[in-house]
């Protein structure tokens, strides 16, 4: 399934998260969409969790 690219607001919110949690971000927010969200989740993330999903996310590669 091809998939829309992140805007630029994602993006941003992606290398946020990232900088916040390190190595293992994506883990973090796997574990994070899994219990319906973590208290520093931007609205951008949720966007993406509904829009792309976490097969998506272990694939995508942050610029």
């Amino acid at each position: 399934m091809a998939y829309a690219d992140p805007t630029e607001d994602q993006k941003a919110a992606l290398c946020a998260y990232r900088e916040r949690h390190g190595k293992r971000w994506k883990s973090h927010l796997l574990a994070d969409w899994l219990k319906s969200g973590a208290p520093d989740e931007r609205p951008e993330l949720r966007q993406l969790r509904n829009s792309h999903g976490p097969s998506w996310l272990l694939a995508y590669r942050l610029p």
